[in-house]
């Protein structure tokens, strides 16, 4: 498994989630798994032991040096992966072929841009090649950005990505709905393309639910004398949205119960700005930025509002709204990546047009007038988080994917 970061190694995130569970989800398949990632920041030496949900199968570890840039310049800043991930990646690439030269492995699968340096060396290596190659490129938001400054930043990683996934036997996409993203964006032949959702483990999320630590939250955050309270969770960065849904919510504001609120969960460089437009907007008063939470504090937290709101610009799979989902709470999202996968108008929420405060004011209204549906909706929310994206239907998907890929 060739990949950057891993939680919990290397932060929160999305993909280091995606990596952590699918190779201790693997594993437990019966899989025996060597993760390549990068050194630690404080230098620790990962082992099998920090991956403690893993099955029986081998869990080994091989660290990588990614960064390679000066004190002055942050590692993953726009500049600063132009600097290191390719060299990453090249590298990263030589030590797994060495060791897919040695028999050491029946399939090379990498995550992001991590396929792009093994995926040329196996091009020219007709002993690399006789071992399946599959890559998953995850949302792909170098592709999505409007900001034509960022557009144009991001041009190097676009190369990079489309190449190494070209390399690939099978490109993963994420969601059924996005499957045609890979021949538009990558070029991959959409022959290669082989449909893994992104996933969450529905036994874990609802096992960090905490009955002290929401009672507490209540009071925190002053939920007890709430008529409605509202949930959204994501870096606070401007293409999440937000700023659309403060105008949309300062729409709604007189159609709203008098002791509404907003919760923000996460922080980000936005925060300053969209504290001064809910200000501007008259709704500051109904809005708690809440900062960063941990995970029994975010997923308590889901089991004392009533409606979450994803009004991102673009996305990826989209984790935050599959622990919504399986919170059981009504969804009002974006019609952006692969949401509409997750999200079916009137039958668990209502889909919005990215960045369209009036389409988001209409539906968040529409949601609001079917109270009494919101039960219903939370029943059918978890029938599609637990057939299609709770972890061990997703592993079994890519063990099954192994297979085909193995038989000739």
């Amino acid at each position: 498994m060739l990949a950057r970061v891993v939680f919990p190694l290397h932060g929160y995130g999305g993909i280091e989630r995606h990596v952590f569970h699918l190779v201790t989800h693997l594993t437990k398949l019966g899989a025996a798994v060597t993760l390549y990632v990068q050194t630690t920041a404080d230098g620790r030496v990962a082992t099998a032991e920090q991956f403690p949900t893993a099955g029986d199968g081998l869990l080994s570890v091989v660290q990588l040096r990614y960064d390679y840039t000066s004190p002055a310049l942050p590692p993953n800043s726009i500049l600063g992966r132009q600097m290191n991930y390719p060299w990453y990646t090249w590298q990263l690439g030589r030590t797994a072929a060495a060791a897919v030269r040695q028999g050491s492995f029946d399939i090379v699968h990498s995550q992001g841009l991590c396929a792009t340096g093994y995926g040329a060396i196996r091009v020219r290596d007709p002993l690399l090649r006789r071992v399946p190659f599959v890559a998953n490129p995850h949302g792909m938001e170098e592709f999505r950005t409007p900001d034509w400054r960022k557009w144009l930043a991001y041009a190097p990683f676009r190369a990079l990505y489309a190449y190494g996934h070209r390399c690939a036997d099978r490109a993963i996409a994420t969601d059924a709905c996005t499957q045609d993203d890979l021949p538009r964006y990558l070029g991959v032949d959409p022959r290669r393309v082989a449909v893994i959702p992104s996933a969450i483990d529905v036994d874990e999320c609802l096992g960090h639910v905490r009955p002290a630590l929401r009672a507490e939250l209540r009071a925190r955050l002053g939920l007890n004398q709430a008529d409605l309270a509202l949930l959204s969770v994501a870096r606070l960065e401007r293409n999440k949205g937000f700023h659309v849904l403060i105008e949309a919510l300062a729409c709604l504001a007189g159609e709203l119960p008098p002791r509404w609120r907003w919760l923000l969960v996460g922080n980000g460089k936005e925060r300053a700005n969209l504290e001064a437009q809910a200000h501007q907007a008259g709704i500051a008063g109904h809005v708690t930025f809440v900062g960063r939470l941990d995970d029994d504090e975010l997923h308590s937290l889901y089991e004392e509002v009533d409606l979450v709101i994803h009004p991102t610009l673009y996305e990826g799979s989209s984790l935050v709204t599959l622990e919504g989902l399986i919170h059981r709470k009504p969804m009002v999202a974006s019609a952006a990546g692969g949401i509409p996968d997750k999200i079916f108008n009137g039958r668990n929420g209502y889909l919005v047009r990215p960045g369209d405060v009036d389409d988001l004011a209409a539906k968040l209204r529409l949601a609001l007038a079917q109270r009494e549906r919101w039960p219903a909706w939370g029943e059918e929310s978890v029938r599609i988080v637990t057939s299609t994206f709770d972890w061990p239907v997703v592993a079994r998907k890519t063990v099954d994917l192994y297979t085909e890929l193995l038989a000739p």
